[in-house]
């Protein structure tokens, strides 16, 4: 691809190197190939469910020993809420230009819009609107959607009011994840660490909500609270390009650049110095009466790391000190990784020598490790945990979405149909290695995975390129468990209408 000094300028100014444009351009022509998937992660055949007895256990492993660790809260919440306006979007294009009776005549035939409406005094921002006796259902709408009123179609979710408490009490996700995060991310030292990447247009909205509701919380619980926020790197975005796969410019002239999507945070991730990082979306919250729940589950999947994390460390420690360690020892270690983690060994490594082992095991299990926690798919199967084969035929415990299958392959559209779990984005990681040094993120992400979508830019279609998935492509070679969990820790608010659903009623 031939591109002019201007344009090597801009590319060079945004921290991005040529040999990644051009990359990133031929998977536009090509295709990201899909993900080779041989069998779904079930229970116990990658997938660990608990006994009471586990839970119990894993719960005291963490509450004994959690504390002494570094523990960060980490919370993508950089998107706005625009997707989750959709059908008020929708009602608001309908009924702008009509008559108030017309208005309320096209209500009436849509009954998702009806019950909003007869609903929206239960909403937890509805003593922020200022509805009067002659307004409009447009222009409630507008009230809600658009500035100078709430402007909520273009804000991010974390600062919109979630929970009703009272008339004076309603509560954003960001409140509520603070204050779940209190009651298992707090050290010994009494502080909390929070960190969230933001849009840079929204930073200054968070900062406030963080001034109006910490000091409160730091009141309640005596803990000393430490929010961060960092935005994703422009040298993370990517190049957007035409239907011909030509770069896409904007009417100057310059290259357009894209966000690079969720699977860009793993930078963001890198930044962090801490020793364990428990993540999940912004949109999945639960009022107070809900977070015990939650909250358990947390420290069991906790748990479940810190005892793998420290059985890990004693075999690498083993392994690289300088006594002689013994086959029959590795082949310990080797049925360790295959029973507790679920991970497939290859036949070839009964063939090989102490030697060869030894490096195997090295390289193996010196890598980060996330437990992810999964829930019972009650619906339609889709995407979640699978078996994946690398180029190398190596198979490892992989998040895979639905979209980065072949569902027109009759072999793969039948492993999916057998997916038993779905990834609701509850995990916890260990960055650091067993001799306490943080691991480089960016060495364990799959560059050949990936998403291509259709966006539009100035009226003009574009193909945009988003980078391996965070929990996806990019934690694709970090040790990886799969742990049940039950469907009440999982409560997202994908739409406006969810915050009328029993699980958002405090």
């Amino acid at each position: 691809m031939m591109f002019s000094q201007k344009d090597l300028h801009q590319i060079q100014e945004r921290g991005i190197a040529i040999d990644e444009i051009n990359r990133q351009i031929k998977y536009f022509k090509t295709g990201f190939p899909p993900a080779d998937i041989t069998m779904p992660a079930t229970p116990g055949k990658g997938i660990m469910c608990l006994t009471d007895g586990d839970e119990q256990h894993y719960l005291e492993v963490f509450r004994q020993n959690g504390p002494d660790f570094h523990i960060i809260r980490f919370i993508p919440a950089s998107g706005a809420a625009s997707r989750m306006f959709k059908s008020l979007y929708r009602a608001l294009e309908n009924l702008e230009r009509i008559s108030p009776e017309a208005q309320k005549k096209w209500i009436a035939g849509e009954p998702e819009i009806s019950r909003f409406f007869e609903q929206l005094p239960e909403y937890p921002f509805y003593e922020d609107l200022s509805p009067e006796k002659t307004t409009t259902p447009a222009e409630v709408l507008k009230q809600i959607l658009e500035e100078p009123g709430l402007g909520y179609g273009n804000k991010p979710k974390g600062l919109l009011k979630f929970h009703k408490y009272s008339e004076k009490v309603r509560r954003t996700p960001f409140e509520e994840h603070v204050r779940e995060a209190v009651r298992y991310c707090a050290g010994r030292n009494e502080k909390l660490s929070m960190h969230l990447t933001v849009s840079p247009d929204h930073l200054e909205g968070f900062r406030a909500e963080a001034a109006a509701v910490v000091p409160r919380i730091e009141k309640e619980t005596g803990l000393l609270i430490d929010i961060s926020f960092s935005f994703q790197k422009p040298e993370t975005d990517t190049i957007a390009v035409n239907l011909e796969n030509e770069p896409f410019r904007n009417p100057d002239g310059s290259l357009l650049f894209r966000p690079g999507g969720h699977g860009a945070l793993i930078q963001n991730l890198d930044a962090l110095d801490s020793d364990l990082i428990f993540i999940s979306n912004i949109d999945n919250v639960a009022p107070d009466r809900l977070q015990g729940i939650r909250v358990k589950y947390k420290q069991i999947l906790g748990g479940i790391l810190l005892e793998v994390r420290s059985k890990i460390c004693y075999y690498l420690q083993q392994l690289t000190g300088e006594e002689r360690v013994q086959k029959t020892r590795m082949d310990n270690m080797v049925a360790f990784l295959r029973d507790k983690i679920g991970m497939i060994v290859p036949d070839r490594l009964e063939s090989w020598d102490a030697a060869d082992l030894k490096q195997w095991l090295i390289r193996t299990m010196d890598r980060p490790i996330r437990v992810c926690g999964m829930v019972k798919n009650e619906g339609e199967p889709g995407g979640g945990p699978f078996y994946v084969a690398s180029e190398s035929g190596e198979i490892s415990l992989q998040i895979v979405e639905a979209s980065q299958i072949d569902t027109g392959n009759p072999e793969k559209e039948a492993i999916l149909k057998k997916a038993t779990h779905f990834n609701p984005v509850d995990l916890v990681c260990s960055t650091r290695n067993f001799r306490g040094e943080k691991f480089s993120l960016t060495r364990y992400v799959d560059p050949a995975t990936g998403f291509i979508s259709e966006k539009s830019e100035n009226g003009k279609i574009l193909k945009a390129l988003e980078r391996p998935g965070l929990w996806n492509g990019a934690m694709a070679h970090w040790l990886t468990l799969f742990a049940e969990v039950p469907v009440e820790t999982f409560s997202p608010v994908k739409t406006v209408f969810d915050l009328m659903r029993d699980e958002h009623q405090p």
